[in-house]
């Protein structure tokens, strides 16, 4: 996903404790344009890739427990937000209030959506998929379709259909209500987000009439009617849940009291400002961006690791079943092994598409490695914006302090823009010589640092001198190999988690034998407050 400028910046600067440095081509407007326009379609490639990947191993997960008889075979995700119970109370058939032709018409689309799910279930449709090419990162391609993929988006469609004229219970702990006198909703709220709701109902409805939306659209809006009309009726902010997913490479850490009361004052203050963004008008920016954030602030409250993107992903089954011949529905050995050897051979494809070593083919040659094959002789059109970097590794430009140098002497370098790390800003406001390069740089003396889940621990940090870094770091590697030896005997009470901590500080230290510096510290739970002012300057790019 592509972050804003800003959360890209704390995540990088702060919490990651990383310089960032700009280099700045003089391009003519056209120019700018075009290097956007390749960027984005490089984007889009990626993002399909990734897309399709999902799609395929959704095809291969349910086909597969059909052998099993799984439970869970049926339930689609979106779907766990609502019970099978009948809602004889829901306003939303007022609400919609479909006229007579409407209705037929919505009939018409039930009987044809049951069809075509009937007929996909038995196999009367199957049809072999076609892999995309995966032979250059720059060709486009198109989403993949799979049966079951198409079947889920039927199945949508139906749900909603089904929903506007026949309400079902909603399922209560799916939805988060927030107590307090902060979260209650003023008469002044409660009408602009009736305002919404109506817009919502209205847009829903030409969805569904003209049956032009994506399914994962139409549930989105219902969604929205749904929380709004929650948040009404209570006169409180309601929400609904999401599960939260992605990597986290971080076992759940309790938290400090001190640091999760700061965390909740600062979050009280982020709450006043996302709320009276979402009540500055309708637009489904807003209602992402706040979404969005009730998201992140869930994430806070549980512990976990959130997730992006506009779906809200609770997983249940379809309260309005459709009949199907079961005993047709299982798919045979061969169907089953196809699907798997398909989600295989595109996850290997796209392996070596994006292949990543951590040392010769990183981030920072792979930027030179798309210019080159976007712009191989480093122009736009006959205007030339830079001096094209090897992204071979005897051009040694996988390391990006020699990359740095080279392109801040590059001739069509125009300026070089630096934004200092989170500890680099705080030592740098430091006068007294012996605290800025002696104790700071000894982890236990240190002020500005201190340890977090997010590190291993160490003695010294070595970013700030070249020429002292391998003495330092040869004190870390001693330092990493005790800890490692007391983590050997302390492994049957602490499962072996300082000997894991003790063999990253000699991982990370032994670069530091050879004048590198990749390890700078990590800061996730420093306060708002302690950021100095100088990071707010020139803040956007």
């Amino acid at each position: 996903m592509r972050e804003s400028w800003n959360d890209f910046r704390f995540q990088y600067g702060v919490i990651e404790n990383r310089n960032i440095e700009f280099y700045k081509w003089n391009l003519s407007p056209s120019a700018k344009q075009t290097l956007r326009q390749k960027w984005n379609e490089l984007y889009l490639v990626q993002e399909t890739h990734i897309q399709n990947q999902k799609i395929l191993e959704e095809d291969w997960e349910s086909n597969e427990p059909q052998k099993k008889e799984n439970e869970f075979r049926n339930t689609r995700i979106g779907f766990g937000y609502f019970t099978n119970i009948k809602d004889p109370n829901s306003p939303i058939p007022k609400q919609f209030h479909f006229q007579k032709e409407e209705l037929k018409k919505i009939k018409s689309q039930l009987d044809q959506l049951k069809s075509d799910i009937i007929d996909k279930t038995s196999g009367h449709t199957s049809e072999t998929i076609v892999l995309p090419d995966t032979s250059s990162p720059l060709r486009l391609v198109s989403t993949i379709q799979t049966n079951t993929n198409q079947m889920i988006q039927w199945e949508r469609k139906f749900f909603v259909r089904m929903f506007l004229q026949n309400p079902v219970l909603l399922y209560e702990q799916a939805f988060v209500t927030l107590e307090g006198k902060e979260f209650n909703l003023t008469n002044e709220e409660i009408l602009i987000w009736k305002g919404y709701q109506s817009k919502l109902v209205k847009e829903l409805k030409s969805c569904i009439l003209s049956n032009e939306c994506q399914d994962w659209e139409e549930l989105t809006l219902l969604l929205r009617v749904l929380y709004l009309q929650k948040s009404i009726d209570r006169k409180l902010i309601v929400f609904p849940k999401k599960n939260f997913t992605g990597f986290s490479y971080l076992e759940f850490t309790e938290l400090p009291s001190a640091v999760i009361n700061t965390k909740q004052n600062e979050y009280a203050t982020l709450f006043m400002e996302k709320r009276k963004d979402f009540l500055s008008g309708y637009h489904p920016i807003q209602f992402y961006n706040w979404e969005t954030f009730l998201s992140h602030y869930q994430s806070f409250m549980d512990g976990k690791t959130y997730t992006e993107g506009i779906e809200f992903n609770l997983v249940g089954n379809n309260p309005y079943p459709i009949d199907t011949d079961k005993t047709q529905y299982k798919k045979s050995e061969l169907k089953v092994a196809e699907s798997q050897n398909q989600a295989e051979i595109y996850t290997n494809k796209i392996r070596q598409l994006y292949s990543y070593n951590l040392v010769f083919q990183n981030c920072t040659n792979e930027l030179f490695y798309y210019l080159n094959l976007m712009f191989p002789d480093g122009k736009i059109g006959g205007e030339t914006f830079w001096d094209p970097l090897s992204n071979s590794i005897f051009g040694l430009n996988f390391i990006p302090s020699i990359a740095a140098k080279k392109l801040g002497s590059d001739n069509y370098t125009k300026e070089i823009k630096l934004y200092p790390s989170y500890r680099n800003l705080k030592r740098n406001n430091l006068k007294d010589w012996e605290e800025k390069y002696i104790i700071e740089r000894f982890v236990p003396t240190s002020k500005i640092y201190r340890s977090n889940p997010m590190d291993h621990s160490f003695l010294f940090f070595t970013e700030e001198s070249i020429w002292s870094r391998p003495i330092l770091g040869f004190a870390n590697i001693v330092y990493g190999l005790g800890y490692t030896g007391i983590g050997i005997i302390k492994s049957p009470i602490d499962k072996g988690r300082n000997f894991s901590e003790g063999t990253e500080t000699i991982f990370y230290s032994l670069p530091e034998l050879f004048f590198f510096n990749i390890r700078k510290g990590h800061f996730p739970l420093i306060a708002a407050e302690e950021i100095p002012k100088e990071y707010y300057h020139n803040e956007s790019k």
